[in-house]
């Protein structure tokens, strides 16, 4: 009996990894990202001179205003913008001047944070 036992065990020990790599090769994704899944929710506009009262905002309102001062940064985050349409769509329904725009990162949700000269 102990010996049936253990070959039975045994038995499915090494079978077990074959149904699980079988499983894997039918698994399909039923979620796709676009770029076009922003939302108006998800982006932030914070203007710079908000940040600059704030002490615990304090350097990050640094960090901001030394990329404002830098044309290339500027330059730089402006290039990233004209490429990500959907948030450019947003930002204009938000009556956002792009030009204005110094630094687009995102948020801890997936959303956009959008500073602002």
């Amino acid at each position: 009996m102990n010996k049936t036992v253990t070959i039975a065990l045994a038995s499915l020990l090494a079978v077990s990894p074959v149904a699980g790599i079988a499983h894997a090769q039918s698994a399909t994704t039923t979620e796709t990202m676009t770029t076009g899944s922003i939302s108006a929710d998800n982006v932030s506009v914070v203007t710079l001179s908000s940040l600059e009262n704030d002490s615990s905002s304090k350097g990050e309102y640094d960090r901001l205003n030394a990329k404002a001062q830098d044309a290339a940064a500027v330059a730089k985050t402006q290039d990233e913008l004209r490429t990500d349409t959907a948030l450019t769509d947003v930002l204009v329904s938000k009556n956002v001047q792009l030009e204005n725009v110094i630094d687009v990162t995102t948020a801890a949700n997936g959303g956009k944070i959008v500073y602002v000269k």
